[in-house]
């Protein structure tokens, strides 16, 4: 027999966990299917967003920052940050608030599974797993599972790829909290290191790079060590946690429904493209799907406006061909404008008005030709 839900779920990571949290607030006794590949039970990443007020999973915040500064060869400087605060998430916590949540709604079901395809058929979803096969229906399927990259002349992308340590030191490390820290060699693309003190003696190092590939697992390692021991001038520390990633950053289009399920999170286009952040983007989409069912509205994808994906794609165009070093392009930023301008920007949410400052920012004889060439690409789109 198959069982049938309101809702089936397909993955337990950010984007699956953020929606069915608002659909328990919506619907406490709501049936629902959560299929994962495995129990989220480690710490295996850290979400770092800014945000103005407080927000939906405040209460399971490591650490915020108040103050943040920007680095590169000219030294520090503290950014402008208005009313945002820059907060961390550990995945562990978030699993744990979650999962505690979903063991108090009887009406949730949650099974692990290797998933390898996914087939539906008008309400009944057909989940091949590794040995067995999910047979299951339900008035709304979601999945957050990676679609296949396209193919197309304007289509750019790009890996963010990072690795992090969590380190402890004998005594006060003084690391300044730092946004983007540009002290690093350049050879393998766009690279910098962010530090986020947590206490006095213990502080998140990452180093993250924007390239085409990604590095063999000592390269991070020997930046990591390169960066504490001389630009922190820490000799004796111990590494509590590392963790690892890697993010697309691509402007390819990807479809809200298709294939019968509602597609989420990175699989439902809410990586930012020029950036690679998702966090606050999931928790946008994941509000809005959860008003539009208890409103009975039809579900719709939460696209920004044109201009932003243009932005993103001429971003993405210059750093992909190396027409400017990521390097410059951040300093100048950085340093031409308060941060939180460039944070209301990166979160799609400026007027065309308060978008000159910083497209004036950027050198016109690089940025215009890039441009006009994909505006053009964009509007044969």
């Amino acid at each position: 027999m198959i069982k049938q839900y309101d809702y089936i779920i397909i993955g337990a990571g950010c984007a699956g966990l953020s929606l069915l949290m608002r659909l328990l607030d919506k619907n406490a006794g709501a049936k629902v299917l959560l299929i994962d590949r495995t129990e989220k039970n480690t710490n295996d990443r850290t979400w770092c967003y800014w945000e103005k007020e407080a927000g939906y999973f405040d209460n399971i915040v490591y650490r915020k920052w108040n103050e943040l500064n920007f680095c590169d060869d000219d030294g520090y400087k503290q950014l402008s940050m208005g009313d945002y605060t820059y907060k961390m998430i550990r995945g562990i916590d978030f699993y744990t608030h979650c999962f505690n949540r979903i063991q108090q709604a009887p009406g949730v079901a949650f099974q692990t599974a290797e998933i390898q395809a996914v087939e539906v058929t008008g309400k009944h979803c057909s989940i091949k797993a590794a040995g067995h096969t999910i047979e299951a229906a339900a008035g709304f399927i979601f999945s957050s599972i990676p679609n296949k990259a396209e193919a197309g002349s304007n289509i750019i992308s790009l890996l963010q790829h990072f690795k992090g340590w969590i380190i402890r030191t004998t005594g006060n490390s003084n690391i300044k909290p730092c946004l983007m820290d540009f002290r690093v060699d350049q050879s393998a693309g766009t690279a910098f290191v962010y530090t986020l003190p947590l206490d006095e003696n213990s502080a998140l190092i990452e180093y993250t790079v924007f390239s085409s590939t990604v590095l063999q697992d000592a390269q991070y390692d020997n930046v990591l060590k390169n960066y504490i021991e001389h630009m922190l001038q820490i000799k004796a520390y111990a590494i509590e946690h590392t963790e690892y990633g890697v993010i697309p950053m691509t402007n390819q289009r990807f479809p809200f429904y298709k294939d019968g399920m509602y597609h989420i999170g990175s699989a439902g286009g809410q990586t930012k493209p020029s950036s690679g952040y998702t966090f606050s983007f999931i928790q946008k989409q994941s509000a809005d799907i959860a008003a539009a069912l208890k409103a009975c509205d039809s579900l719709k994808q939460n696209n920004p406006a044109p201009r932003f994906r243009l932005y993103d794609s001429i971003l993405l165009k210059i750093l992909h061909d190396n027409i400017m070093p990521g390097k410059a392009i951040f300093s100048r930023l950085f340093q031409s404008l308060p941060a939180h301008k460039i944070f209301k920007f990166l979160d799609n949410e400026t007027t065309p008005a308060e978008e000159l400052s910083i497209l004036n920012s950027m050198p016109a004889k690089i940025f215009l030709p890039v441009a006009i060439r994909q505006l053009i690409k964009q509007l044969r789109d």
